[in-house]
C-alpha cells in the first residue's frame, strides 16, 4: 500500500499539558477525534489524551473545569513517523487497541491519524466508481 500517515494524517490539532480536561473534550468533539496529543512548547509528543480517558476522570467524579490534560493522559505514547505506511499504522491500532496514532517528523509532533481517517482514505476511493446517476440508480434500485 502505498498511502502513508503524511497522507491522511489530521493537522496539528493538539493540546498542552495545562488545558482543562473540559477545553480538551470541547477540541475532541469540534474536530471529530477521539483523542488528541498532548505536546510541550518544544512541540514534543508527551501523552495522549482520548475520550475513555475523559469518561474515566468523569466517573472518578472529577472537575472538569479544574483539572488538566497532564493529569489524565496515557503518558510517552506510541507514536509513527509521517512516512509509516497504512499497514503498519492499523496493525499498531489493532495490537494496541489504539483510536489514533501521533505522527511525527524528526522527533516533533506533526499530526495525529486516527481509524476513521485510515478507513476513510482506504474506502473513498471506492465511491469515485460510479457516476452521480450510476450511484443514484443503485442507491434508489433503478
Amino acid at each position: 500500500m502505498g498511502i502513508r500517515a503524511k497522507h491522511i494524517m489530521s493537522g496539528k490539532i493538539s493540546v498542552g499539558t495545562d488545558t482543562t480536561v473540559k477545553e480538551v473534550a470541547h477540541k475532541m468533539i469540534t474536530h471529530g477525534q477521539p483523542g488528541l496529543p498532548v505536546v510541550n512548547e518544544a512541540r514534543e509528543v508527551v501523552g495522549v489524551v482520548t475520550e475513555f480517558n475523559v469518561l474515566g476522570a468523569v466517573r472518578e467524579g472529577m472537575d472538569m473545569g479544574k483539572i488538566t490534560a497532564a493529569r489524565i493522559m496515557t503518558a510517552n505514547p506510541t507514536t509513527a513517523d509521517i512516512n509509516t505506511s497504512t499497514d503498519d499504522l492499523i496493525q499498531m491500532m489493532l495490537l494496541n487497541n489504539f483510536t489514533l496514532i501521533p505522527i511525527v517528523s524528526d522527533g516533533k509532533y506533526a499530526g495525529l491519524v486516527s481509524r476513521h481517517a485510515i478507513m476513510d482514505a482506504l474506502v473513498s476511493p471506492d465511491y469515485t466508481i460510479f457516476s452521480t446517476k450510476e450511484l443514484r440508480d443503485a442507491l434508489v434500485g433503478a
